[in-house]
């Protein structure tokens, strides 16, 4: 008989918190108390809102920008952190490395806290010819950019056991560009479109080359 009052028992604290928990849409964890207005779901230590704790989110290994692997499926504003890296049969644009990444619906895309925790920062050196005047130049600076982070330039060299281009290289649309100084003697008619391409005259011609300071900004 008391084993059947224990389970009406239970039955009953269940039923309760179900019916507390589907009337009221907003929830607090961690202490007795209201939510905030605005949140549906409110992390509190204590009631002053003051924490000596922290959200861990999942960890998952994740295997590329375009794969929702290990789920099932994309879903549109899902965050994670991911502990792996991607293989180097992974394409560069698609790799990913160690952090935090959100889901847009289709893809992963990696919540950049780098550069000194801004979202832009300078465009690596590259010498732009001005030894000949010329109209109309060309020169794709997203292109230079990526050839010296994607393991592809006559140059790039790594240390012992890195990966074979670093990881994680936004897509030409992921930016946008500035400039933010050219040598007005030397260059006019100066232009970036939105992926990158600058074009520009040689009005004057300079020893080999002239300084120019890029700015990329991730969006």
């Amino acid at each position: 008989m008391k084993t059947k009052k224990l389970f009406l028992l239970t039955g009953l604290v269940a039923l309760m918190s179900l019916v507390t928990t589907n009337g009221f849409a907003q929830v607090t964890i961690g202490v007795d108390a209201s939510p905030n207005a605005n949140a549906l779901l409110d992390l509190k230590e204590n009631i002053s809102g003051t924490a000596t704790k922290g959200l861990l989110l999942p960890r998952v290994e994740l295997t590329s920008t375009t794969s929702f692997a290990p789920m099932t499926a994309h879903v549109q504003g899902m965050v994670v952190f991911n502990t792996a890296t991607s293989l180097g049969t992974v394409p560069i644009a698609e790799r990913v490395s160690p952090g935090f990444y959100y889901n847009t619906g289709a893809k992963w895309e990696k919540l950049f806290f780098g550069m000194g925790y801004t979202n832009w920062f300078y465009m690596p050196s590259i010498a732009i010819p001005t030894a000949t005047v010329v109209a109309g130049a060309t020169i794709n600076l997203y292109n230079e950019y990526k050839k010296q982070f994607d393991g592809t330039g006559a140059t790039f060299v790594k240390s012992t056991g890195a990966p074979a281009a670093i990881p994680y290289i936004p897509a030409d649309s992921d930016l946008y560009y500035y400039i933010t100084y050219y040598d007005p003697d030397v260059f006019d008619n100066v232009s970036i479109n939105a992926n990158g391409l600058m074009t520009y005259d040689v009005i004057d011609a300079a020893t080999d080359c002239s300084y120019v300071n890029i700015v990329f900004v991730l969006k």
